[in-house]
């Protein structure tokens, strides 16, 4: 584990690095041979809280979400001589260095997390502890109508060819209006072929015993408001312009075919979350 990671921000973005300590405790079905590298003592405190007052099984909820974006991402890579990847709402994955050399990566977030990120990610690579990669940052809240004007601009160029773009663990934090933008931007830079995947949570999510308990730990510790979330349903994502549905799934369905536990399978053991991949048409 890396001593020298940075500590938690004090509002929701520090569940950042706690998604970290869930994929390192799963290696083998997330996939991610580097997220140890953010997991501190602080870092475990607060894992440990959230399997208290939330739920025991973040950590196999987690991996097979990385899992479940890194087997797509690797296929898709595989199949195009000059892919790009962007990730939007990277926080700390390790996406960029599970992916070939060839692929040039762009990870997108909150000015913090990646002034963060950058300078551990240049520390670690002129060490030996990363591969380097193609790789850009570029900071900016998804939230503030400057910076979507912005990156709306820098999509045009990222996207001019083969474009995979992921939105792991955003959508449900993004306001409809929002949302709607951000579709709208992917649909106008990218090319026909390309990418879009992210997870969501469904119009029922207040059915899942698992859901409640999280938006109240997240209102009660980081102050973001109970049930302040964007919950979409199936009939919507067929519906976003531009894009066909390909490929659907969701945590129960990963956790039989990939887990040997079987601790998701209940209503109220989960979250309800709930995979799409979209292809430009």
């Amino acid at each position: 584990m890396a001593d020298s990671a940075p500590p938690i921000a004090h509002d929701v973005s520090g569940t950042a690095f706690v998604v970290n300590l869930s994929r390192a405790r799963q290696v083998e079905l997330s996939g991610d041979t580097y997220a140890h590298l953010w997991v501190t003592p602080e870092t475990q405190a607060l894992w440990d809280e959230l399997a208290r007052e939330v739920y025991p099984h973040d950590d196999v909820s987690l991996s097979l979400r990385n899992r479940f974006y890194l087997t797509r991402l690797r296929a898709f890579v595989a199949a195009h001589p000059t892919p790009t990847f962007v990730n939007l709402g990277a926080g700390f994955t390790s996406y960029p260095q599970l992916l070939d050399a060839r692929c040039h990566a762009v990870e997108v977030d909150m000015p913090v997390i990646v002034a963060t990120k950058q300078a551990r990610v240049d520390a670690w690579v002129a060490d030996g502890t990363l591969p380097r990669r193609q790789l850009t940052f570029f900071a900016a809240d998804l939230m503030r109508p400057d910076d979507l004007m912005r990156l709306a601009t820098a999509l045009r160029t990222w996207c001019a060819g083969p474009s995979f773009v992921l939105m792991e663990g955003l959508v449900y934090y993004l306001s409809r209006d929002v949302l709607a933008q951000l579709f709208a931007m992917l649909a106008a830079a990218q090319q026909p072929g390309s990418m879009v995947a992210f997870e969501y949570w469904p119009t029922d999510a207040a059915r899942y015993a698992v859901y409640r308990r999280l938006g109240e730990y997240l209102a009660r510790r980081f102050g973001r408001p109970d049930r302040a979330y964007t919950l979409l349903d199936a009939a919507s994502v067929r519906t976003i312009p531009g894009y066909t549905v390909v490929e659907t799934s969701d945590v129960a369905a990963e956790e039989r075919d990939h887990a040997t536990t079987r601790v998701l399978q209940g209503i109220d053991e989960r979250l309800p979350i709930d995979f799409v991949v979209l292809r430009r048409d």
